[in-house]
């Protein structure tokens, strides 16, 4: 792959996660990273297309963002993730996501640069980017060096993120927590309106994601010891850590998401003391209509701080 002079990032699934790693680690070694622009209407439209209608709605936005990048770049970085750590595994179709684009975009015949995080082989983060590196024929040495800065910068922007979410657990506003996941919440089509919408209506933000992964996933385990899907993990262990400190949870979700389906039905049965709206986006609405139910949601709030229902918190 020593032609490799561009390489592009889809802007969608969990580039929302770990794309500062992956952006940084590329740059580190030379190369130029093409990211994919914020998601809008023409994005989504672009990957319906592509996609059967059971699909869900964030894997139909990343197809409409990898045809985005088609031609102008030498490949697309599309990671194969079976799961970070072993008995915590993320949706089956990260672990096909690779063969899937490479079947969709049969006919275009692009470039597919991958890798397969999945620690049941007996890996680890750092030899899967060695092995990525190797891929782009780099020198060992040089792909250590670049992947330990890229780890380094990821860290300080997690430490940030996390730095500025514990300054507006201080503001005396009232904090709505956004639970879901990073590639819905923070998605400009899905859910990325949704935190002006509460901003509009006096209200302060927290994300499930701004919360420290690892003491997110072991808070997990007071919920559930089975639950197999990581994202759904940090996503539970965030609300849990978060329940005391917020006046409100928002839990989001793309249509049709399995795990989502599952695990917010057993976080709205499980967590008590608190209001608790479900949020379901589609490929149809977006947030159309939503306004109207965060407006209620943040009135129930402000009823029930005022001594409304018996002051329940």
């Amino acid at each position: 792959m020593s032609r490799i002079h561009t390489i592009g990032i889809p802007r969608g699934l969990m580039a929302y996660r770990d794309g500062i790693l992956w952006k940084e680690f590329f740059g580190n070694l030379g190369f130029e990273c093409l990211v994919s622009p914020k998601s809008d209407r023409d994005i989504l439209d672009t990957g319906m297309r592509r996609a059967v209608d059971e699909t869900c709605l964030p894997f139909k936005m990343y197809l409409g963002h990898v045809e985005w990048l088609i031609g102008k770049c030498d490949a697309v970085f599309v990671p194969r993730t079976a799961g970070y750590k072993k008995r915590e595994k993320l949706c089956t179709r990260y672990e096909s996501l690779p063969d899937l684009i490479r079947n969709i975009f049969r006919d275009e015949h692009i470039d597919i640069l991958t890798v397969s995080y999945d620690w049941d082989m007996d890996t680890s983060e750092e030899k899967v980017f060695l092995e990525l590196g190797e891929q782009l024929e780099k020198p060992k040495k040089e792909v250590k060096k670049a992947y330990a800065k890229a780890k380094k910068q990821q860290d300080a922007w997690l430490k940030n993120r996390e730095k500025a979410q514990n300054e507006t657990l201080q503001s005396s506003r009232i904090k709505v927590l956004l639970s879901g996941h990073p590639y819905v919440l923070h998605d400009t089509y899905m859910g990325g309106e949704l935190a002006q919408i509460i901003n509009n209506f006096g209200a302060e933000v927290l994300y499930s994601d701004c919360v420290n992964r690892e003491s997110a996933l072991k808070k997990s385990y007071d919920f559930s010891h089975v639950m197999p899907w990581l994202i759904n993990r940090e996503i539970t262990g965030a609300d849990l850590l978060l329940k005391k400190k917020a006046d409100g949870i928002i839990l989001l979700s793309a249509y049709p998401c399995g795990p989502d389906a599952l695990v917010n039905d057993m976080l709205t049965r499980r967590i008590k003391g608190i209001p608790l709206l479900n949020l379901t986006l589609d490929a149809q609405s977006g947030t159309a209509g939503v306004e109207t139910r965060i407006e209620s949601f943040i009135d129930i709030i402000r009823y029930q701080k005022a001594g409304g229902y018996g002051n329940q918190n």
